[in-house]
């Protein structure tokens, strides 16, 4: 399963860059990301009485050793984490909306991966509520950032049920 989580630090550590912008931190102080947590490892409880949180390495390409893990803290306690780890995707591949070139004026395309090359799905763009994009390795040493016709949660509904229980406000006229 895929875990969308509210990430408050994303400390790359191949160039010491964070994927939480600025005007997020500033703004609300997170940034909310659908993660794939087959990616995580040592994770550490940094909850307190008031907030859950916990810390943990991420691996955007786990099949590459020469891969520098990012440094993330996120809203939700390794158990919560564990738990969503160890529910079963509906199948081992997901079809998702990809538009060509990036483009939300072209046609999606409906295309099938394997939810193991999946790194992580991030909203940012000017629609969130349509759009998001998703960042995938092609096996080994492909890494792919494609913009998919849907929200993060339309995304965690596919994963965890094979279809969307929303509707999307994207449509095709002929």
């Amino acid at each position: 399963m895929l875990l969308l989580t509210d990430i408050y630090t994303w400390q790359d550590r191949r160039d010491s860059s964070s994927k939480i912008p600025t005007l997020d931190k500033n703004k609300v102080g997170y940034r909310t990301f659908l993660i794939n947590p087959n990616r995580i490892s040592d994770m550490k409880d940094l909850s307190n009485i008031a907030v859950t949180r916990s810390s943990f390495l991420f691996s955007e390409n786990h099949r590459d050793r020469r891969e520098n893990n990012s440094y993330i803290v996120c809203g939700h306690s390794p158990a919560q984490i564990e738990a969503v780890h160890n529910t079963a995707f509906a199948s081992q591949f997901i079809t998702l909306p990809f538009y060509p070139k990036n483009n939300p004026n072209k046609t999606a395309v409906d295309t099938t991966i394997d939810v193991d090359d999946i790194a992580y799905f991030d909203a940012y763009n000017p629609d969130p509520d349509n759009y998001c994009w998703l960042i995938y390795d092609r096996k080994a040493f492909r890494r792919v950032e494609q913009l998919v016709g849907l929200s993060l949660e339309q995304v965690e509904d596919i994963a965890e049920t094979g279809t969307t229980t929303t509707t999307s406000s994207t449509t095709d006229q002929r």
